[in-house]
């Protein structure tokens, strides 16, 4: 899902394109984190894991995960496909378990790509040809602004690619997961 900034940028409703503007670029990435979250109707999920406690943090994750994984897999399972994407839909779902094993391992580099391709492909089984046009971001947030918003951030993780800050690319990633885990 690499869409051209200046294309998705302008779709983004004033009332949340400075939250969106500064989520990649935050000095602070939890708390610019936590602001999108609000945004993506997730905030309460989002908080508990970056919450200080680390028990807390590590309780809220291993929720969020089987959560996760669970709404996914049934999401996938239960989208309707053509005959010829049932091996694309198949693909999407053998990725799943690899996705979640590198959240648990925190091995977020690895997990971030395969939340990037997790991402372009749910687009795709979810709404076909029209994810992969210039118009997609327009498209789903006349769909529904979280979805807008979630399918903006998605086309936007792969800029994390080799992000030394683990901090940061735990918090931006967290956002997806719990997003997923919550439709």
């Amino acid at each position: 899902m690499s869409f051209a900034p200046a294309v998705t940028d302008e779709v983004i409703p004033a009332e949340y394109r400075a939250t969106a503007d500064g989520l990649f670029s935050a000095a602070d990435p939890e708390s610019s984190a936590v602001i999108f979250s609000s945004l993506l109707g997730i905030a309460d999920d989002y908080k508990s894991l970056v919450a200080a406690d680390a028990e807390a943090r590590s309780r809220a994750e291993r929720r969020v995960l089987s959560h996760f994984r669970n709404n996914l897999e049934l999401l996938i399972q239960k989208t309707w496909v053509d005959k010829a994407d049932e091996a694309h839909k198949e693909k999407l779902l053998a990725r799943v378990p690899t996705l979640v094993s590198d959240l648990d391992r925190a091995e977020y580099a690895h997990a971030l790509k395969y939340l990037v391709l997790v991402s372009e492909e749910l687009g795709y089984l979810l709404f076909g040809a029209q994810s992969r046009k210039a118009d997609f971001i327009e498209y789903a947030f006349r769909v529904d602004p979280c979805l807008g918003l979630f399918w903006w951030y998605a086309g936007r993780l792969s800029s994390l690619m080799g992000e030394p800050d683990v901090r940061k690319v735990r918090a931006l990633l967290l956002l997806g997961v719990c997003f997923l885990a919550d439709l």
